[in-house]
């Protein structure tokens, strides 16, 4: 009998984790909704196979854009 089981899918923005409530919608989607709350989502593009499979969840990790300086 083959067993399936469902991911949940959390998003990695530095040292926060955000579990996707919405991990019943497509990522786009999901990712469209979190980035009312989390600016930082506006500034990154996600794909599906760049989630990693990390103790029973589908980890995204958040590439940040780097600060701006001064000069």
């Amino acid at each position: 009998m083959l067993n399936v089981t469902t991911l949940k899918r959390v998003f990695k923005i530095g040292a926060t984790e955000v579990e996707d409530e919405n991990s019943h919608l497509p990522l786009n989607d999901s990712v469209r909704l979190l980035s009312k709350h989390f600016p930082q989502f506006r500034h990154t593009r996600l794909y599906e196979e760049d989630g990693v499979v990390e103790n029973d969840k589908l980890v995204f990790t958040l590439q940040l854009i780097p600060p701006k300086t001064n000069g």
